[in-house]
């Protein structure tokens, strides 16, 4: 290799960026999105950077440009194979193996580009007959500089979807491999090759994406209706053959015409209901039906949504659900839901918070203590905070955790009711520092839904004893994204003896 060029760190550190960006995406995907599975595709990317410093071209000289080839094809092919070797281990009933994919996917992808650093700053210091710390700083400086236009074009053009990131990415590469091979026709065959990527990227991951789905729910009609990847979410679309649709989030459902529907009645309906007329803030949107339900008793009802590509797929896909087009009166606001109640000056009657589980720390900052005091200023005096806890409410089941949404809202509200729905399996807590309604009207509700017989109600002196083992999250705790965490990472660490989840 020439190492007169050291232009191509650049390149070399775009793609670093762009690379971990792709393949978070594509573990979001197969392992149902959370904290843990960032933490470790960081670990691991890491860990493959290191490799690529201890491999440095010198070593590799004869065959590196072979081996850069090699990897040009295997990184075209990686989306699909990867989730289609996950869906065989799905189908062999083995998805704690998945994680080992992880390591895979980051050790095919970093090597490439941390090798080629060492390479030139050896050359440099070797041309200069001296080692100085000019010949780092020069070539880092340069991979710094390619890194921080990766991130430029993740915040740009990772609006628009991964597609554009993606053929950017193969075009560096393309750069790369013309570089090694010291070739002009080299480049000519690989920029016909990234373009080409581009047209065939979006069918052959939909088919895999399809073809891994199927496999996770032992379902093989299922079908991939729409998907798109926005800065911050991957939003995927399956269709039963009955007909029935479910929304996913990186992976998770997030919405069904069963439970989840029974979900956001029990979230937005039942407390607007019960507080007719009232002014609702809905934290958060999937499916948009927790603003349908909440629309039947308002007077005006508000959401508030980072992810605005989630609107879009979702207002026409579930219309059966959400009657977006009977909705009057509602308004959105794109917004991160922290900076906006905590820069608005509104008050509200009734607040929900239909938002992810707290499988990411961003996530579980609305769970916390903090967040529900800012929650509390936002309220009217006899304001109701709404939320979910994602578990029943029962002596047997809160010693499952250690962390219990019950007990951080028990710290904050002087005022609450617990549901036990078992329409949607999980509990729901109305708050406020002046109930504006009680136990009595609550269950003259549920009883004329016809619920009343299989749901349960806990007053505050009847929910404080069941929660006293119980640990309220906070900014300084947030360790209920642990569990939270996927089951086959728990799965995973039993099954190499790593001893207990903690």
């Amino acid at each position: 290799m020439d190492a007169r060029q050291p232009w191509i760190l650049v390149c070399a550190g775009m793609n670093l960026i762009l690379a971990q960006y792709w393949i978070m995406r594509e573990y979001q995907l197969v392992f149902a999105s959370s904290e843990v599975s960032v933490l470790l595709a960081a670990v691991s990317f890491f860990a493959s950077c290191s490799l690529g410093y201890l491999l440095a071209p010198k070593r590799l000289e004869r065959f590196f440009p072979w081996l850069c080839l090699l990897l040009f094809l295997l990184h075209l092919l990686l989306p699909w194979v990867f989730k289609e070797v996950a869906a065989i281990f799905y189908r062999w009933e083995l998805p704690h193996i998945t994680p080992t994919l992880m390591g895979l996917g980051m050790f095919l992808v970093a090597p490439l580009y941390t090798t080629l650093l060492p390479f030139f700053v050896g050359a440099r210091e070797e041309a200069e007959g001296r080692i100085t710390g000019e010949a780092v700083t020069r070539c880092y400086g340069l991979e710094l500089c390619g890194a921080l236009a990766g991130i430029v074009a993740v915040l740009t053009a990772g609006r628009i979807g991964i597609l554009p990131l993606l053929v950017l990415y193969f075009l560096n590469f393309s750069l790369i491999l013309a570089y090694v091979f010291g070739s002009k026709r080299v480049l000519y065959l690989a920029i016909p090759v990234s373009l080409l990527y581009g047209v065939l990227y979006l069918p052959l991951e939909r088919a895999a994406s399809e073809d891994f789905y199927r496999s996770r729910d032992v379902e093989p009609s299922l079908h991939l209706l729409a998907t798109t990847q926005s800065l911050y979410n991957r939003i995927d679309v399956l269709q039963k053959p009955s007909g029935e649709k479910l929304l996913l989030l990186n992976g998770r459902e997030y919405f069904n015409p069963t439970d989840l529907e029974s979900f956001n009645r029990y979230l937005a309906g039942i407390p607007s209901q019960l507080m007719p007329g009232s002014k609702v803030l809905i934290v958060g949107t999937g499916s948009l039906s927790s603003v349908y339900h909440a629309s039947r008793s308002a007077a005006t009802v508000e959401s508030v949504e980072i992810d605005e590509q989630v609107v879009r797929l979702t207002k026409d896909l579930f219309r059966d659900f959400n009657h977006l087009e009977t909705v009057k009166n509602w308004s959105l606001h794109i917004d991160d839901a922290k900076h906006f109640l905590g820069s608005t000056e509104e008050r509200y009657d009734l607040i929900a918070i239909d938002m992810v589980p707290p499988v990411y720390i961003q996530t579980a900052l609305l769970f916390s203590r903090e967040f529900y005091e800012l929650a509390k200023q936002r309220l009217t005096p006899g304001g109701v905070l709404s939320i979910y806890t994602g578990d029943w409410f029962s002596e047997a089941d809160l010693t499952l955790n250690v962390y219990n949404p019950v007990k951080t809202i028990d710290e904050v509200f002087p005022e609450y009711l617990v549901v036990n729905s078992r329409g949607a399996g999980m509990a729901f807590v109305y708050a406020s520092p002046h109930m504006p309604f009680g136990k009595r009207e609550l269950l003259r509700l549920l009883e004329e839904s016809g619920t009343s017989e299989q749901d349960e109600v806990f007053e505050p002196s009847e929910a404080r004893p069941l929660i006293t083992h119980n640990r309220a999250s906070s900014m300084e705790d947030l360790r209920i994204v642990l569990e939270w965490a996927p089951t086959g990472y728990r799965d995973f660490v039993s099954f190499f003896g790593f001893g207990v989840w903690p």
